[in-house]
């Protein structure tokens, strides 16, 4: 399955903003790596990696239960607010395709 490309893809890389999709949408939700891999269809490799930066840039926190370990987003980090509101607005809004924007050369006739 192919990921609904938004704004906030055109933002971040295709891991990160799935990561921050997921996370940043429903405040207070948790879900551990695999969920994040399978909801996002995207390798677990890749997903554990984009999670270990967001943890070590203190966007999102984990903690474990022993078995799994939960992520959410950090609602006391600075950026917090900032961040749930670009994440919300970028995926309200689809990603513009570039075929559909006029090239320099039929701006710049227009501007005539």
């Amino acid at each position: 399955m192919r990921i609904k490309q938004t704004l906030l893809h055109g933002l971040f890389p295709i891991v990160r903003a799935e990561v921050l999709r997921l996370l940043f949408t429903n405040r207070g939700q948790e879900l551990y790596t695999r969920e994040l891999a399978r909801l996002s269809f995207l390798a677990l490799r890749t997903v554990q990696d984009e999670v270990a930066k967001l943890e070590a840039a203190n966007l999102i926190v984990s903690r474990s239960n022993g078995y799994q370990r939960f992520y959410r987003a950090n609602s006391q980090h600075a950026l917090y607010r900032v961040l749930h509101e670009l994440v919300r607005k970028g995926t309200a809004q689809a990603k513009p395709n570039p075929r559909q924007l006029p090239s320099r050369r039929r701006r710049a006739l227009a501007s005539r």
